[in-house]
């Protein structure tokens, strides 16, 4: 809620800005000033937002770190050498109430598995039952590591995991992609016979998840509604400004609602995947 608040804040506070300026401050708000005053801040009320999402992505992400830190290092098993990950049953990019990660937890590459503890999960599998690592790339969205897994004499299995180790989307991606480096290198080592903590297997279940490119129900109304509802807003405020001359004026209105209708728009099908999610039926890969 605060990230949304924040983004859009960051799409209508320029917008807001260059009409108090034209309407308030400049003399005449059909001067060149003015115009100036108004391409300024479409331009800045259309990069903010997305500037803003790069690093809003994560909110939150220090706090949920230092937290799950202090949680292990007080149940004395949090070794210095690992890595701050999402974690996700599946090999599929997924939604888990709005979030591309189920749990958050601490993954040690120990000699003969890998070994994560997290805020819901705990599990630990050993080097030699990893059948292979992959990159998932999905376009507008950070990559995943994918781990494809087995138990001898059961079907295959997988989950996905990204590296929380950054602040930002693009340092998400950087940070991923080198942890995929790392735990390839990992895996072609030759398998330890080392003691692994009895900790279990991965979780499978996909229950309260949904694929990330399935839109939700109730999603096409929404966006024909919203759109509808912003067309005719423009429309009105823009016929009023430009009947009495104010074109300025009738481009920053018609920027700030369609910006905050786009946030919001998203926000709100957001909550529509997490609604629909709660629903789900269980299952299991």
């Amino acid at each position: 809620m605060m990230a949304g608040l924040l983004l859009l804040a960051a799409g209508t506070v320029p917008f807001a800005a260059g009409l108090v300026i034209i309407t308030y401050l400049l003399p005449n708000s059909t001067t060149t000033s003015a115009g100036l005053v108004t391409a300024l801040s479409l331009v800045v009320g259309l990069l903010l937002p997305w500037v803003s999402y790069q690093r809003l992505a994560l909110f939150g992400n220090g706090y949920l770190r230092r937290s799950l830190a202090r949680k292990w290092e007080q149940a004395g098993h949090l070794p210095p050498a690992t890595t701050f990950v999402g974690f996700s049953p599946g090999s599929d990019l997924r939604m888990w109430e709005g979030e591309t990660d189920r749990d958050v937890g601490f993954l040690e590459l120990a000699a003969g598995a890998l070994i994560y503890r997290g805020d819901s999960f705990s599990w630990s599998l050993r080097r030699e039952n990893i059948n292979s690592i992959d990159l998932l790339e999905e376009p507008g969205a950070p990559p995943r590591i994918v781990v494809h897994w087995h138990i001898p004499g059961q079907p295959g299995r997988a989950f996905t995991l990204a590296s929380r180790e950054a602040n930002t989307l693009g340092g998400m991606r950087d940070a991923t992609q080198a942890l995929y480096r790392t735990l390839t290198q990992w895996h072609a080592a030759t398998p330890s016979a080392d003691s692994v903590p009895p900790l279990g297997s991965p979780p499978t279940a996909l229950a309260g998840s949904i694929p990330i490119e399935k839109l939700p129900a109730g999603a096409c109304l929404s966006i024909l509604s919203v759109a509808v509802i912003t067309v005719l807003a423009v429309w009105y405020a823009a016929e009023q400004f430009i009947g009495q001359g104010f074109y300025y004026h009738a481009v920053l209105w018609s920027g700030l609602i369609v910006v905050a209708a786009m946030i919001f728009l998203s926000y709100f099908l957001s909550y529509l995947q997490a609604a629909e999610a709660r629903t789900s039926s269980p299952n299991t890969i």
